[in-house]
């Protein structure tokens, strides 16, 4: 399989599924086909440096086999410079804006590690430094390798596995790599969960929740296909909750409920960015112009710099602005689990950016106290106020 990886001259491709294929070996194979090749340029990527330091990870495997030949290390830059000039750079996007630190940078060959440790918006960006000179005979590619698994196993399996459109999904196995111990690998796969067992012992693109700050979401229990017809005389109460930001999205979400039903509906859900207090305030009332009856409450996040948003649209607009209950979030996020679980939650069509979000939303780290800090949350953050409002 590694072969077959190699000789893609594809723009696109990944080499994944099972832990123990080869597939970094199989990453930096292909980083190094051209450096014979004057003025070519290829760089590797780890999600952190300390992931790119480790013994045995791909910077330090890459040492170890150029040791000895003419290519030199530069350890500031962290970079091989060849004798054609060519250059293989190791990165890594550690923060949700590091990959602007290669805006000027141009690449021949981009190669992500372990892609479904990374968010999309990452991935994506780097395709802007795929550039080459006219005529120059060398393929642009962009090549990732990875386990199943992680923040980006959705994105990942969507663009690979689910909706490969032209793009290479090439399968790694544990027997495509001869110097792994099998038997004993075997024996170590063997305590783990059965989830992330599947994962890494036959490459199964199977979604472990266990990190996920929604792990009760099911789409055929939680996707709606409409608000149900009321007896005459009865309404649905409406709530807007908000997530306000300035740099970060402005985010709303529209729900809907009765008092004879536990369901609350998911009616409709938008982000914007840029959008200052009073536009966000004309927004709002355009969308409860469009509701039969108006809200019954509007919930919003005013710690901060919502602060500028509360004051905007109490006094300019009028609109009743309550704060968003914040403590215990986790606590709610456990509840809203549990209604999700019993199908008392129903996000109707035409909310799939927030239904995207609900399903992608991972904690930092196997404390399960804080969320992924370059995760997307505002959405489900204003479905949570107005859940709990």
């Amino acid at each position: 399989n590694k072969r077959e990886f190699l000789d893609l001259t594809c723009l696109e491709a990944l080499y994944g599924g099972a832990a123990g294929g080869g597939k970094s070996d199989a990453l930096l194979m292909a980083a190094l086909q051209f450096v014979d090749t004057p003025g070519y340029s290829a760089i590797l990527f780890r999600r952190t440096y300390t992931d790119l330091a480790l013994p045995g990870a791909i910077m330090q495997r890459a040492i170890e086999w150029l040791n000895g030949t003419a290519a030199r290390w530069n350890d500031r830059d962290k970079c091989f410079v060849f004798p054609s000039g060519a250059r293989l750079t190791f990165g890594y996007l550690d923060g949700p804006r590091d990959h602007y630190r290669y805006q000027s940078a141009e690449f021949q060959y981009v190669g992500f590690d372990e892609l479904t440790q990374f968010e999309e918006h990452q991935y994506r960006y780097l395709f802007s430094r795929l550039r080459r000179c006219a005529g120059v005979e060398i393929p642009l590619r962009m090549r990732a390798a990875t386990n199943p698994g992680g923040i980006g196993h959705d994105w990942g399996q969507e663009r690979f596995i689910d909706s490969p459109e032209g793009r290479h999904f090439v399968p790694a196995k544990l027997d495509d790599n001869p110097h792994t111990d099998a038997a004993e690998y075997e024996r170590a796969l063997a305590e783990l969960d059965p989830i992330t067992r599947r994962q890494l012992r036959d490459g199964a693109w199977i979604r472990d929740s266990t990190g996920l700050v929604y792990f009760a979401w099911r789409d055929d229990r939680n996707l709606g296909a409409g608000l149900p017809e009321l007896p005459n005389g009865e309404r649905y109460c409406r709530v807007l909750g908000a997530d306000f930001g300035v740099v970060d999205p402005t985010a709303f979400v529209e729900l809907a409920f009765t008092e004879h039903d536990p369901t609350v509906y998911v009616t409709r859900s938008e982000q914007w960015t840029d959008m200052s207090p009073s536009d966000a305030a004309e927004e709002a009332l355009r969308w409860e112009k469009s509701v039969d009856g108006g809200y019954d409450a509007f919930i919003g996040d005013v710690g901060g710099l919502g602060k500028g948003f509360e004051l905007e649209w109490r006094r300019r607009f009028y609109i009743p602005l309550k704060a968003a209950q914040k403590a215990d979030k986790l606590g709610y996020q456990k509840l809203l689990n549990g209604d999700m679980h019993h199908a008392k939650v129903k996000v109707l069509p035409g909310n799939e950016l927030l239904v995207k979000h609900l399903k992608s939303l991972a904690f930092r780290d196997d404390t399960h106290r804080a969320e992924h800090p370059s995760l997307p949350n505002h959405l489900p953050d204003a479905f949570l106020y107005g859940w709990r409002e």
